[in-house]
């Protein structure tokens, strides 16, 4: 069974363990999930940390956690009908469904609470796993329990614990289209990769199922794998927007978000009954191990 104890602000939180299956000599993995927001906020790989929470993070309901991997639903960002920005998932503690050591499945239903913001019935779960290799595996799924159709959109907000922001680079997304939101209009990408000289906030549509993210500075690759999920968003707010951000300030360069997401691509649809379901695999490596 997984490991429930009390972490940051008297929160539960479930800890998993991995051993290694020697493929890639990462070493044993380990990672931990608070059932506030199912916010995944810990990852790592033969003792290297690879998920980013930032020092000034408030744990306390209902805040979000600000880094880590919250959960955006029903909406990401501000596409859908709701207010609050990424929808309430992330904000609503979620249930243990099930455990192992290295797996824990956390379950959202809809409530009084939820049906008075978005008039849905629903049951959302997270799963977590930790693979043998050390890879990180989530699966968010989504069943329509009410007798009428529902959409929503959706993302796995990710945030990877980079050596500088300036030594990251995002390689698989040359000649899509993405929806630039710093500047709120459509554009190409015709760059080799992502490179981070300023905010980049961007929503690729129809990304490719894996995605790599190298890191210069510490001479770490992660490759990230989707399955699902149509679109991929890359995000670094840079100094002048995280300087307005109380709990992130001057911790901005210590991250890399690269989401998996239903989001300008357009919404999930389900009819009553129907269920969706997105993963996200994510395999760390360092240059010269077997890495591209």
């Amino acid at each position: 069974m997984a490991t429930v104890t009390t972490g940051e602000g008297g929160l539960q939180k479930v800890s998993l363990t991995a051993g290694s299956d020697g493929s890639s000599g990462a070493g044993a993995a380990t990672a931990e999930v608070y059932r506030h927001g199912a916010t995944l906020t810990g990852w790592s790989v033969g003792g290297q940390q690879l998920i980013f929470v930032s020092p000034k993070a408030v744990f306390q309901p209902p805040k979000a956690i600000r880094g880590g991997v919250p959960v955006c639903f029903p909406q990401f960002g501000n596409l859908g009908p709701l207010q609050a920005q990424h929808g309430f998932a992330r904000n609503r503690e979620w249930q243990l469904a099930s455990s192992s050591s290295s797996s824990a499945t956390f379950a959202l239903e809809s409530d009084e609470q939820t049906l008075a913001l978005w008039p849905h019935a629903f049951r959302a779960e997270l799963t977590v796993s930790l693979q043998p290799s050390g890879a990180l595996q989530q699966v968010l799924r989504v069943t329509n329990t009410d007798g009428k159709p529902l959409e929503f959109t959706c993302a796995l907000h990710t945030y990877f614990k980079v050596s500088d922001i300036a030594n990251v680079a995002v390689v698989g997304l040359k000649g899509l289209q993405y929806f630039d939101n710093a500047a709120g209009a459509l554009a190409t990408d015709e760059a080799e990769a992502v490179t981070f000289q300023g905010e980049v906030d961007r929503a690729y549509l129809g990304a490719p199922d894996t995605l790599k993210v190298t890191d210069s500075g510490r001479d770490a690759v992660l490759m990230v794998h989707k399955r699902g999920f149509r679109d991929a968003v890359v995000w670094n707010p840079a100094e002048a927007k995280a300087t307005g951000m109380a709990d992130l300030g001057e911790h901005w360069r210590g991250f890399v978000c690269l989401e998996v997401a239903q989001a300008r691509s357009g919404p999930v649809v389900l009819q009553p009954r129907e269920a969706w379901e997105g993963s996200t695999t994510v395999e760390y490596d360092t240059v010269g191990e077997g890495a591209d």
